[in-house]
């Protein structure tokens, strides 16, 4: 009997944990869209007419995801998954040179792409050569969901963020 309480009250931790979990979710999946929208506007206005790439924009993204594919401003719509959106491109953006001569976007848009990838610096120094800025969205570094994503290849800090900024100014992180 004793065993048997036991383990119940395990079970009643487990599901408020569960629980717990599952609100944190729901509140990072408010967060990340917010902060997704929020970047897309800049990225608009940093474009400056000369339009945007979006990059990591395959056919598994969110409703917001697609609306962004399909903004008059995004010429170019890139990510390894073949796909059908207006503009797009499959291209393995951790090995293959983007297809565009230097700086001639205004803005490269990457929403919770570099976390996803082994080889980000490549990406990141691409997205640099062929737009005049690059606006990236990050797991937010204190949100434990970024932390557990099995599909996440890097966990960047606030530190790594600093970084990031310091070494390429044209870049503007958000998370």
């Amino acid at each position: 009997m004793i065993k048997w309480n036991a383990m119940k009250g395990l079970i009643v931790v487990i599901g408020g944990l569960t629980a717990a979990l599952g609100a944190c979710a729901a509140c990072d999946l408010l967060h990340m869209d917010s902060v997704k929208a929020a970047a897309f506007e800049h990225a608009r206005q940093l474009s400056n007419g000369k339009g945007i790439i979006n990059l990591g924009a395959g056919p598994h993204r969110t409703y917001q995801a697609q609306v962004i594919a399909e903004a008059p401003e995004v010429l170019a719509n890139i990510d390894i998954a073949l796909d059908g959106m207006p503009h797009f491109i499959e291209l393995d953006i951790e090995t293959e040179c983007l297809p565009f001569a230097d700086k001639q976007f205004g803005c490269v848009f990457a929403s919770h792409v570099l976390e996803h990838l082994d080889n980000w610096q490549f990406a990141l120094a691409e997205a640099c050569r062929v737009a005049d800025y690059v606006v990236v969205v990050l797991p937010d570094p204190t949100y434990f969901s970024g932390w557990l994503a099995p599909e996440h290849r890097q966990h960047f800090s606030s530190d790594d963020i600093e970084v990031i900024a310091q070494l390429y100014p044209n870049v503007v992180v958000y998370y």
